[in-house]
C-alpha cells in the first residue's frame, strides 16, 4: 500500500520514500516538508507495536512541525469499537504539532482499497501543488505502519483475506458437556499445500458466507429476480450468488438507514367521509319514518399516530446515535424492509451495504504439536430476534453449513507482533482465559511443553459450570502431571450460590500473582472486552495497592504504563 502510494507519488514529480516507523525518530520528522501517514490500529485503539514507541517519543518531546504538510490514511475495522484510531491520533497530534492537513483524514475498512485510492487521488496531486521554497525538493515520506491486520499475509505464501486458501475442515465438534446452554466447538482446518505457517498467538482468518435461508428471504421480501446479473468488487455474479458470498447481509448498516431518508413518505391513513342528510316524513298509509340522502363524499388524509409515521422514525433514527445504534444491532435487511414500505433495485441495494468481511480467531494449537493442521476454539452463537432464529455470521456457517472433509473454506493466517511468548523460555507465564479465550493459551501450553523450557506456567480459566464448560479439562490436567504446568486455577460462576469469576480468583491469590510480577512474570489475558478484561485490569491494580504497597496513582501508572506500555509483559488479546 505504501509503495503503491510512492509510486503515484514519483508519477506526480516528487522524490518519495517509504519509512517504517519502528526505530524512526520522532526529532527527524520536522526535516520532512511532506508526509503522509499509513497507519492500522491494534487491540483497543492502540498503535501497533513498530509504531508505538515513535508515538510515545513524539508525544513526551512534542516537535514542532511548523512548516509539514500532511495527511493520514488510517486502516482498520467497523466491527471493533476502536475503528482507526490510532490514524485519528496521529492526525490530531500533526495538528498539535502545527502541522497543515492537506487532506482529511481518510479512514478504511478491512477492505481498504476503495477509501484508500478516494484518499491517494485527492492527497498526491495536492502534495504536488504545495510550493516548498528550499534550495532542493525534499522527499516525500510516506511513514508506514505495517498493514491492518487482515492484509498481511502468511508466512511464506501469498494467501490472505483477498486471496483466502480453500482449505476443509476435518473436525468440528463440541466442547461442552451435556445439559449445557452453550455451545463451544473445537474445530481443525487442513493447511495441505497451502505453504502457510503461524506461531502460537496469531489468528486464523475465515471467510464466511451468508445463510442461503436469509439469501431467500431478503430476495423473496425485495420481489428481486434471484438470476439477475450484478457487477460486485468480484466481478459479475448473479444476485443469489452476491448475495451469498460478496455482502454483508445479516446485519443492517448505517448507511443504509441513513438512505432510508429519501425512500419513506408520510403514512397517514386515507379515510373516506360521507355526509348524510336524515329527515322524517310522513308517507300516507305508513306513518311517518326516517329518510336519507347523501350531501357530500370527501376522503381526508388524517394524521398518523405520533411515532409511527415512518418520516418521523427515520428521522430519530439518523439525528439520535444511541436510537441508531440500538436499532443496527439487532436488525438485518429483511427487519428493515418488514418496518419500512420501501423498495430498493439490486443495484442501489448493492451500492449500500458492506462487503463480506472475513472474521478472525484466536488459534488455539501450535504448529509444532500438529504440523499441516491448524485449530480453533468457537463459541457458537445462537439466538432468536423479530420472531426469526439467527445466529452468528461466521460461527454458524462453520457448525452448520459447513460439512466436515467436504466444504471449502478460504483462510489465511493474521500473524501478530504483540501477542507472543517471551523470548526467554525461562520466563513464567500468568494466562487469564476463560470461555472461548482459552483458545491462545491451549497454543502456549503446547508451544512451551514442545520448547522444554524451564518457565513456569499458571493458567486462570472458567466459565459457567466445571460439569458443562470445563474445556480441555483432560490437556490441562495432563500439563500438571506431568510438571509442564504450575497450577491451574477456576472459577465456575454457576457452580454456588455467589458468582464467582477471574478476577475473584486474581485477588484471592494476590499475595503470589505479585510475587511473579516482582519476578519478571509476562501477564496475558484473552476473551471479553466489555466486561471480563475491564475487570480483570482493575484486579491487577487492586493487586499493586495491596501488595505491592503503592497508591492508586503508582499502582495504575506501574500496570498501565510500566508492565503494558515500557516492558511489553502485559499481553492482551480482547474483543
Amino acid at each position: 500500500m505504501a509503495n503503491q502510494t510512492k509510486k503515484l507519488a514519483e508519477k506526480n514529480g516528487l522524490e518519495a520514500s517509504v519509512l517504517d516507523m519502528d526505530g524512526y525518530p520522532a526529532s527527524e520528522l520536522s526535516r520532512h516538508k511532506r508526509i503522509l501517514i499509513i497507519t492500522s490500529t491494534w487491540g483497543e485503539g492502540e498503535m501497533p507495536d513498530n509504531a508505538a514507541d515513535l508515538w510515545d517519543e513524539t508525544c513526551s518531546t512534542n516537535p514542532s512541525l511548523s512548516g509539514v504538510n500532511y495527511s493520514v490514511c488510517a486502516i482498520g475495522d467497523t466491527s471493533y469499537d476502536e475503528y482507526c484510531q490510532a490514524g485519528i491520533d496521529w492526525d490530531n497530534k500533526f495538528l498539535e504539532l502545527g502541522a497543515t492537513k492537506v487532506v482529511d483524514l481518510q479512514t478504511c475498512d478491512v477492505d481498504y482499497e476503495p477509501e484508500w485510492k478516494l484518499w491517494v487521488d485527492k492527497v498526491i496531486p495536492a502534495m504536488a501543488a504545495i510550493q516548498i521554497s528550499l534550495p532542493s525538493e525534499p522527499s516525500t515520506p510516506v511513514v508506514e505502519e505495517k498493514p491492518a491486520v487482515v492484509e498481511k499475509p502468511a508466512v511464506k505464501s501469498g494467501w490472505s483475506a483477498k486471496n483466502p486458501y480453500p482449505t476443509k475442515i476435518t473436525e468440528c465438534f463440541v466442547l461442552n458437556g451435556e445439559g449445557s446452554r452453550k455451545e463451544t466447538r473445537h474445530i481443525v482446518f487442513a493447511l495441505g499445500d497451502s505453504g502457510m505457517d503461524y506461531k502460537v498467538g496469531d489468528a486464523l482468518g475465515v471467510v464466511p458466507e451468508n445463510p442461503p435461508l436469509t439469501v431467500d428471504l431478503l430476495i423473496e421480501k425485495t420481489g428481486w429476480n434471484q438470476d439477475h446479473i450484478v457487477h460486485t468488487h468480484n466481478g459479475e455474479r448473479t444476485l443469489w450468488e452476491a448475495l451469498k458470498k460478496d455482502f454483508e447481509i445479516h446485519r443492517v448498516n448505517k448507511k443504509f438507514v441513513n438512505s432510508l431518508t429519501e425512500k419513506v413518505s408520510s403514512s397517514g391513513m386515507k379515510i373516506t367521509v360521507k355526509m348524510i342528510e336524515r329527515y322524517r316524513e310522513s308517507v300516507a298509509g305508513q306513518g311517518s319514518g326516517w329518510m336519507s340522502g347523501d350531501l357530500e363524499v370527501k376522503a381526508e388524509l388524517l394524521p398518523s399516530i405520533p411515532g409511527d409515521d415512518p418520516t418521523e422514525r427515520v428521522e430519530n433514527l439518523t439525528t439520535d446515535k444511541d436510537a441508531m445504534e440500538d436499532y443496527i444491532w439487532s436488525r438485518d435487511y429483511i427487519d428493515v424492509m418488514n418496518d419500512f414500505d420501501v423498495n430498493y433495485t439490486p443495484e442501489e441495494f448493492i451500492e449500500l451495504i458492506d462487503r463480506l468481511k472475513p472474521r478472525l480467531y484466536s488459534i488455539a494449537s501450535s504448529h509444532d504439536a500438529h504440523p499441516g493442521f491448524v485449530e480453533l476454539t468457537v463459541g457458537i452463537v445462537r439466538y432468536s430476534h423479530h420472531g426469526r432464529d439467527r445466529g452468528g455470521l461466521c460461527t454458524v456457517y462453520m457448525a452448520d453449513e459447513v460439512k466436515v472433509n467436504k466444504t471449502d473454506v478460504g483462510v489465511f493466517m493474521s500473524p501478530t507482533k504483540s501477542f507472543v511468548l517471551p523470548e526467554d523460555k525461562s520466563t513464567d507465564i500468568i494466562m487469564v482465559g476463560p470461555g472461548t479465550g482459552i483458545a491462545p493459551f491451549r497454543a502456549f501450553m503446547e508451544q512451551r511443553v514442545h520448547d522444554g523450557g524451564s518457565g513456569k506456567n499458571w493458567l486462570f480459566f472458567g466459565d459457567q459450570s466445571s460439569k458443562t464448560e470445563f474445556y480441555y479439562k483432560d490437556e490441562i490436567e495432563n500439563w500438571l502431571d506431568e510438571g509442564h504446568m504450575y497450577r491451574y486455577t477456576t472459577a465456575w460462576s454457576r457452580d454456588q450460590e455467589e458468582k464467582i469469576y477471574v478476577q475473584h480468583r486474581l485477588k484471592e491469590h494476590g499475595a503470589e500473582v505479585w510475587e511473579w510480577f516482582e519476578r519478571g512474570a509476562y501477564f496475558y489475558i484473552c476473551g471479553d472486552k466489555q466486561y471480563m478484561a475491564k475487570d480483570v485490569h482493575r484486579a491487577l491494580i487492586e493487586i499493586a495497592i495491596e501488595h505491592g504497597g503503592m497508591s492508586e496513582a503508582d499502582a495504575t501508572h506501574f500496570i498501565e504504563k510500566t508492565m503494558m506500555k515500557e516492558q511489553k509483559r502485559y499481553l492482551r488479546d480482547v474483543y
